[in-house]
């Protein structure tokens, strides 16, 4: 809309400078013609008679176009809307004599008649025509244009001409009122026009925000609730009842939507089922490898031991997996809420510190001057679970006696928790799938992960718009151990 107006004030004024400039420009080139007429015809060295005046003042007349030849005192000596071959048409109240003396002391009167010279010479005058005749160079044909009391817009062009060291001045002058009233006609049709274009682009936008974008907006705002209200299986309504291609969009998503409700309740229903039926017959076989122990030498007993190390790796295996299972749909069925990170980190050390041997210690280190409370906005639950599967694993691979870091800061809007172990660090090719399921870089006598920790804390980390890298940490060139770095978004309580 804004483009519309100020191209339609531009148009307007390039019209209006287009339409004076062109007319200014014929003006000057009938004013060079009657310079070059008046050279080539010595008018002012060889007027003596009334009749080589009238055939000059024929030949002056060029269309609407007047002509006044004024000295440089501004005395009028030749206008041709003034004069009149005829003295009997004067009377001595409405004519004023002019007298033109040539070099031969012959005289010419020129007779004007006084009401029309007012009329046709108002404009000399006027402030802008004494301004530009006072400041004309010799010789410099200049133009302009005077806008009048009575709306009329004279065009006027200055020819200087010398003759006998003395300048005189052809004035070609035209009332210039009927373009101005094209214009004017045309900056109307133009204001008009953008109006109208204007109005429609008004309507158009009315149509295409309630019309269009409305619509699109809701069904924005539908998907929007699907996704942070999962728990209650929400569904896109109103929206399906449209007989356009919203409303057919709507039920295709609605459609998906239950679709995908079904195989998360199916996933999680076959996922409970699949481990009870694994369970049973696994705690028949464990009982049984730990009753007949009794009855083996000992190179049976050996291989029983490998047995029972497989069952509990299994058993670890089937725990993990049935937790990762059941954190898959129940993180997108759980309401988010906003929770202090630094209690829960302290919450967490102090629960695993509890049952762990006292040559391994976990230190949680933070500017606790500076610090302030540090909310996120998740599932706190399952948080904590991707907290303590990383520390679990930071300390399977710390020595012992071992100190494990737990290292937090933040900015004005993400935090960094770092949490970092005394081990062997991390190959570089094992980096790229440390995250895996079911990968794992311990020895294969360590039966007790199942190396569906980090995957699970990836998960969770994802799932809270966070993300989770690994990187060794090197003293002098030598790898010092491993370091788990995760960073999430922070919130405002305030919010």
């Amino acid at each position: 809309m804004l483009f519309l107006i100020v191209s339609a004030i531009f148009i307007i004024i390039f019209l209006n400078n287009y339409q004076l400039n062109k007319r200014l420009k014929q003006i000057d080139n009938q004013s060079l013609i009657i310079y070059n007429f008046l050279k080539t015809s010595n008018l002012l060295r060889d007027i003596k008679t009334q009749l080589s005046a009238e055939v000059i003042l024929s030949k002056l007349e060029i269309k609407n176009l007047s002509i006044i030849i004024m000295d440089e005192n501004m005395s009028i000596l030749l206008d041709t809307k003034g004069y009149d071959l005829e003295n009997s048409s004067f009377t001595n109240q409405s004519a004023t004599e002019v007298e033109i003396i040539d070099e031969n002391s012959s005289t010419i009167t020129l007779y004007l008649d006084q009401k029309e010279n007012l009329a046709n010479r108002d404009f000399l005058n006027h402030p802008t025509f004494l301004t530009n005749f006072r400041n004309l160079e010799k010789g410099i044909q200049k133009n302009f244009s005077i806008k009048l009391n009575n709306n009329k817009l004279e065009l006027v062009s200055i020819f200087p001409i010398s003759y006998d060291d003395i300048y005189y001045y052809i004035i070609a002058h035209e009332d210039n009122t009927n373009i101005q009233n094209i214009n004017n006609q045309i900056q109307l049709n133009v204001l008009l026009t953008g109006l109208a274009i204007g109005g429609c682009l008004i309507l158009f936008s009315f149509f295409l925000n309630f019309i269009i974008l409305k619509p699109i907006r809701d069904l924005a705002n539908a998907a929007e609730k699907v996704q942070t209200d999962h728990k209650t299986k929400p569904l896109i309504s109103g929206l399906d009842r449209r007989d356009d291609e919203i409303g057919q969009l709507s039920k295709i998503i609605n459609e998906m939507l239950n679709s995908l409700y079904n195989k998360i309740d199916n996933a999680e229903n076959n996922s409970a089922d699949l481990m009870h039926e694994i369970r049973n017959p696994l705690a028949s076989i464990k009982m049984a490898s730990e009753v007949i122990t009794d009855e083996m030498s000992d190179s049976q007993k050996k291989f029983l031991n490998l047995i029972q190390n497989d069952i509990s790796r299994i058993e670890s295996i089937i725990t993990d997996y049935s937790a990762m299972i059941k954190n898959e749909v129940n993180l997108y069925k759980s309401q988010l809420q906003k929770f202090e990170i630094i209690s829960l980190l302290n919450e967490i050390i102090e629960d695993t510190q509890k049952v762990l041997p006292d040559q391994i210690q976990i230190k949680f280190l933070y500017d606790q001057d500076n610090q302030k409370d540090i909310f996120v906005d998740g599932q706190k639950k399952f948080f904590s679970q991707a907290i303590k599967n990383i520390i679990d694993n930071a300390i399977s691979f710390s020595p012992k006696p071992g100190i494990i870091k737990v290292l937090l800061s933040s900015t004005s809007n993400y935090l960094s928790i770092a949490i970092v172990d005394e081990g062997p660090g991390i190959k570089e090719p094992d980096m790229k799938r440390i995250f895996e399921r079911f990968y794992s870089l311990r020895e294969e006598d360590n039966k007790s992960h199942s190396g569906l920790g980090l995957n699970i804390a990836k998960q969770i980390v994802d799932a809270h718009e966070g993300s989770i890298s690994v990187d060794n940490v090197i003293e002098e060139n030598v790898i010092k151990g491993a370091k788990f770095i995760v960073n999430l978004p922070q919130v405002n309580i305030n919010k």
